[in-house]
């Protein structure tokens, strides 16, 4: 009796455990233009970026992103909302958690 309850207990954690997992942070499409550009396909939580600038940024997710003038996610700031683009010259960009 005792190894059925404790396989049940493990058997539910376990499922616990999936269900809690984080989801993607944002679904659908990132594209940073530019000389090293490039396309996220639904971008995890992050700070994506790059040597050199990106001349500017699509939002094709679900989330709004903010785009930065340095790297590392650091420096000025813009957000991009859903579905929206803009140019300028971003160094980074970070996708929330």
């Amino acid at each position: 009796m005792i190894r059925k309850l404790s396989a049940v207990v493990l058997l539910t954690a376990g499922a616990l455990a999936v269900a809690a997992a984080p989801a993607t942070a944002a679904t659908g499409r990132l594209v940073l233009h530019g000389e090293t550009g490039r396309v996220v396909i639904n971008p995890g939580p992050g700070c994506y970026g790059s040597g050199t600038p990106y001349s500017g940024v699509t939002n094709d997710t679900d989330t709004a992103v903010t785009a930065y003038s340095g790297s590392g996610c650091t420096g000025l700031s813009l957000v991009v909302q859903p579905g929206r683009s803009t140019t300028g010259e971003f160094r980074s960009v970070r996708v929330p958690s």
